[in-house]
């Protein structure tokens, strides 16, 4: 027998006898742990009949020092008693762990939960007296809620889907889909948006769960206010709507910045921006537990425009370079399971389509100053025009999003607000009618018929959403 073939022997044979060891010492004992963040070992552990013990983890747990005590028959034994230490020995994924106490040996393997949830809620118009408005400590004990979601070891929701039906969701996102608070700000011009941030960002700050929030059309200027044809969103000075619409962006970004620097993203958030010299939407993307998060500003074809000053309006740009540079996006990176939102639904709501079209009640909006393959330089369209708004803008931002993984019965996955009630509507493109979005539609928390709502949203690692619960807070 040569050398090489005696050594696999060896191995093979040492292997067989650990195991062996394992599964006929363990049968008389038990040893399990404390785990760190709240995690209950009983939760998340299964003994097979062999001896062995799978500890399943929620996806992202921080492996580092994860054990924090002993026990062994339910008695607390000293760490240092045990080999190697649990408590000081490098847990990895997948590995087989083999620690002895007493000359008894206990297997155990750690491995990553493949679900997690998200929380999505809109439409908080923060300290609002009308649009639903929510209080600031109304929404603080909202936010609140959403954090300590299942950490007490009690069922949110229940869940259907095949391998999550035993899942105590807990939140591991949450997402706010715009309307954060007071047109223009927290005090009508200010545009600082305190109170929201305060109730939501800085909550989720300290409970460790990452929140990310865009804006919607009581965020930014829209073209017109009111249903005439001369009250201009953006307007010059500290309390117009160009400064406001600064602020919005200075928010947003700002979160953004912290959670990146958190290192909670799978891959930072990146920002898509087009046309020279213009002011921008700054819609994102970022990558989550494996799966891409694709995020519009109100929505996808928000107009940049040259800030207006003291003796000229603003100028407004076709949102096309925005349009393209998410292409470009999206065409080289198909292959990851994809979320979308924006604040507009896709089909909620009996003026859905003047929305997609910038109109305000009268059927005004500002023509973009350059051609545009999406509506914004189309002149005389008429009020609520579902053929317009579907041709313009449905039916291309359609096509770009079926491009992406994570469909659901073929069915791309988007979330939005703006309507203040649960929706949940399938949008058939009139172009390809295998381009199809499904969109949840969030209502607004402070909406008297159903107070508190949210979503609660099963995703699956690599595969995007899996379910979708209507709940409240």
């Amino acid at each position: 027998m040569n050398k090489l073939k005696y050594l696999n022997m060896k191995l093979r044979f040492a292997t067989f006898a650990t195991l062996l060891w394992v599964s006929t010492m363990s049968l008389f004992a038990q040893m399990t742990f404390t785990l760190k963040g709240g995690i209950t070992f009983s939760d998340v552990a299964e003994r097979d009949g062999k001896g062995f013990t799978t500890v399943t983890l929620p996806a992202g747990t921080d492996l580092s020092e994860l054990i924090t005590a002993v026990q062994v028959d339910g008695v607390d034994v000293s760490p240092s008693t045990v080999t190697p230490n649990p408590t000081t020995t490098t847990i990895n994924y997948d590995e087989l762990k083999v620690f002895t106490y007493n000359n008894k040996a206990y297997g155990f393997r750690f491995v990553e939960d493949v679900w997690f949830c998200a929380v999505f809620i809109s439409d908080c118009h923060t300290n609002q007296t009308d649009h639903d408005g929510t209080s600031a400590s109304d929404l603080t004990n909202i936010m609140n809620n959403i954090c300590a979601m299942g950490q007490n070891g009690t069922k949110k929701v229940n869940f259907t889907t095949d391998g999550a039906t035993n899942l105590v969701p807990k939140t591991s996102i949450i997402f706010c889909l715009g309307d954060i608070d007071q047109d223009k700000g927290d005090d009508g011009s200010s545009g600082t948006h305190s109170n929201f941030l305060n109730a939501t960002a800085e909550v989720a700050k300290a409970s460790g769960i990452p929140f990310i929030f865009i804006a919607g059309n009581h965020d930014f200027s829209p073209d017109y206010w009111g249903s005439s044809n001369s009250d201009k969103g953006v307007t010059y000075g500290s309390t117009g709507g160009s400064h406001a619409d600064d602020q919005t962006i200075e928010a947003i970004k700002s979160n953004n910045t912290y959670w990146n620097n958190a290192g909670v993203f799978d891959e930072n958030i990146e920002y898509f921006t087009g046309g020279s010299g213009a002011w921008q939407p700054n819609h994102f993307t970022f990558k989550f537990k494996d799966v891409r998060f694709y995020c519009a500003n109100n929505y996808w074809f928000q107009k940049p425009y040259n800030k207006p000053s003291l003796f000229s309006s603003a100028t407004y740009y076709a949102p096309d370079g925005i349009i393209s540079a998410l292409n470009t996006f999206v065409e080289s990176h198909a292959d990851e399971a994809s979320v979308w939102m924006q604040h507009y639904p896709w089909l909620a709501g009996s003026d859905c389509n003047r929305w997609w079209l910038d109109q305000n009640s009268g059927g005004y909006y500002i023509t973009a100053s350059n051609s545009s393959a999406y509506g914004s330089s189309t002149s005389g369209i008429a009020y609520n025009d579902a053929t317009s708004a579907n041709t313009l803008k449905k039916d291309p931002l359609s096509a770009i999003m079926m491009k992406t993984a994570g469909k659901v019965d073929g069915k791309v996955q988007h979330f939005s607000g703006h309507y203040h009630q649960f929706y949940d509507a399938t949008y058939t493109s009139t172009v390809n009618n295998d381009n199809k979005v499904h969109d949840y539609t969030v209502a607004a928390p402070g909406n008297s018929a159903q107070t508190n709502n949210a979503f609660v949203v099963l995703f699956k690692r690599g595969e995007g959403v899996k379910e979708v619960i209507q709940t409240q807070f």
